[in-house]
Order: structure tokens, then sequence, then C-alpha cells
């Protein structure tokens, strides 16, 4: 496997893993969010992300 094109710069190559913060929960939490830069980002699973919006074209999914 070749690193070409990969860059250099300190910290781009880093991979940090978030886990939903809804204790026993333990899921991928790919939904962050922060009110602002100085506070913690906090993550969810989908299942428990409090900012989700309902479309018409995804009830069925959600329920």
């Amino acid at each position: 496997m070749s690193i070409v094109g990969h860059s250099s710069a300190p910290g781009a190559n880093v991979i940090v893993e978030h886990y939903c913060c809804v204790p026993g929960c333990g899921r991928w939490g790919g939904f962050g969010f922060s009110p602002s830069k100085a506070v913690e980002t906090q993550w969810w699973c989908w299942e428990h992300y409090p900012h989700k919006r309902p479309s018409s074209g995804n009830k069925e999914r959600l329920e």
C-alpha cells in the first residue's frame, strides 16, 4: 500500500474514534455537536442523536 499523496502535517492522519455519549450504549457516535469551539463535542449514535429532524422521506426508517 502506497502512502503517496498523504499529508505530512502533524495530526493530519490521526484517527479518532467517537462513541455514543449515552451511558451503556457503546455504538459508534457518528453524529457530533458542540455549541462552540470552547465546548467539547458530544457524540451520539443516530438512535440517540437529539438534533435530528424527521423528513417526509424517512419516516418509515425512523420508526
